[in-house]
């Protein structure tokens, strides 16, 4: 049989997103890196290949492409740098353009539910994206029944109970305001839909807490949805303009610096930072906005905007509680810290920030190895099975090396591992107990805050031991 073989896949896909698929010399380091390999049909290197080889349909009929937990590992593995996910995302796009079904349809459920809750909602409606999922999947066939009545309604009433999970929308209508004349001092901040709804506990803690730090967050009115992973999986422009039209309207209302504490809202700002500047979709965004956000402009996660420009000595002289006694492991996750070119982190295999910060607040933070590996966050609703397992082997190497908690920095991380970890014990036979905590709550009991006012009664694993531990501990 004859093999014909072309350079045009690889050419449409260097113009989408300018990654050359030619530096791939098959070292194999993005396959060995990534922390769910061993479920695909096309190992990272191999979907590489393919495309080397212009074999259009193997690659876009791949079950990689719908698996890909977007973590970013080999990105940053890579010899010559090569940024597979964003690959992914092209190819994702091009099998949905031309109209090929999906291996995985509930992913493609969730973006397209997510994306028309945007639209009519300008925020992310979590309760109702859920609800049309499983409408969806019942219509088609597809249900998980087992699924869905011994795991996730019991998880869905339990989040309920927490106040946890909102029945009603939150809403976003984002018109820029008219520019001002001034600068404002501080950083704006946009809190993301997660904020708003499953981990409001993130959002009152740091509020609580930074104001603590004499630093008050001005959340912008009406901002909208940076359209997170199913904007990037469906269309490009979009996961571009929506980011920017909230970097834009905070810009004109004064701010030259945005701090947020959703990991997928910053890498979202931050890419579209960059990307606004590519040819076709400058041109695209001057013809919808008018104008594009100042590079000048400057967007912070919310522990990078404690760590660096707060700083870690003003942080020690508000800790009147310290957090003694206390053994914990931070968990980073994935997009805090890579791909560095976008965060600019330089530590971004093992950092180290948020360590120092708990060890500012009193607490002993923990050598231990999945610190920055994935929870499998993305995959909790279309391949739940993948997340537990995921999830399962950050919980049992926290165990292991002795930790008494989880610090975390992201609302998708915490809830995986902290509402599931029942489900995951019904799965392993393991009993975990794990309180899975936001930096921020840590911060808010070192300062002597109420353990309710950070929302540590809203987790589903009970935080009393280390609330009843820490209030024990004498004011300094």
């Amino acid at each position: 049989m004859q093999t014909t073989l072309s350079s045009d896949l690889a050419q449409r896909i260097h113009r989408q997103c300018g990654e050359n698929v030619f530096l791939c010399y098959q070292c194999g380091k993005c396959s060995s890196g990534c922390p769910v390999a061993e479920h695909f049909d096309l190992l990272p290197n191999e979907l590489l290949r393919a495309l080397q080889l212009g074999r259009k349909d193997t690659a876009l009929k791949s079950r990689t492409l719908w698996l890909c937990a977007m973590c970013e590992t080999c990105a940053v593995r890579c010899p010559h740098g090569i940024n597979i996910t964003r690959i992914m995302d092209v190819l994702k796009i091009m099998a949905q353009q031309e109209g090929l079904p999906s291996p995985l349809p509930a992913a493609v459920l969730f973006n397209q539910a997510a994306l028309r809750g945007i639209r009519v909602f300008g925020k992310m409606y979590e309760a109702g994206l859920m609800g049309e999922v499983y409408l969806r999947q019942m219509a088609a066939g597809t249900l998980d029944y087992g699924q869905l009545i011994r795991k996730d309604l019991p998880l869905a009433l339990k989040m309920i109970g927490k106040r946890k999970l909102k029945l009603l929308p939150s809403f976003g209508r984002l018109t820029a305001p008219a520019k001002t004349s001034g600068k404002k001092e501080g950083s704006a901040y946009y809190p993301g839909c997660s904020l708003h709804g499953t981990a409001g506990e993130y959002d009152s803690s740091a509020r609580a807490a930074l104001f603590a730090l004499g630093v008050e967050l001005e959340e912008p009115k009406g901002w909208n949805c940076c359209g997170s992973t199913p904007a990037h999986s469906t269309d490009h422009y979009l996961s571009v303009s929506l980011p920017l039209r909230n970097l834009l309207a905070m810009e004109r209302e004064g701010f030259s610096n945005i701090t947020t504490p959703c990991p997928s809202c910053f890498i979202r700002l931050r890419t579209a930072q960059r990307e606004s500047g590519r040819e076709g979709v400058r041109e695209r965004l001057l013809a919808e906005m008018g104008e594009i956000p100042s590079a000048d402009l400057t967007v912070d996660h919310l522990l990078q905007t404690v760590t660096e420009r707060i700083g870690f000595k003003k942080v020690e002289g508000k800790v009147v509680r310290p957090l003694r006694g206390m053994k914990v492991v931070c968990y980073y996750g994935c997009i805090i810290t890579r791909p560095p070119e976008i965060t600019g982190v330089r530590d971004y295999e093992y950092p180290a920030g948020m360590d120092r910060l708990v060890k500012t607040l009193g607490a002993v933070p923990l050598d231990w190895s999945y610190k920055t590996r994935c929870c499998g966050g993305s995959l909790s609703i279309s391949r739940p099975a993948i997340a537990l397992k995921l999830a399962e082997k950050i919980l049992q190497n926290a165990r292991d090396v002795g930790a008494g908690a989880i610090v975390v920095a992201c609302p998708l991380c915490q809830i995986n591992l902290d509402a599931r970890q029942g489900q995951i014990s019904e799965e392993s036979g393991k009993i975990f107990n794990m309180p899975v905590v936001y930096f921020t709550q840590l911060m808010g009991l070192a300062f002597g805050l109420n353990a309710s006012e950070l929302g540590l009664d809203k987790h589903i694993v009970d935080t009393g031991a280390i609330v009843g531990r820490i209030q024990e501990t004498k004011q300094v």
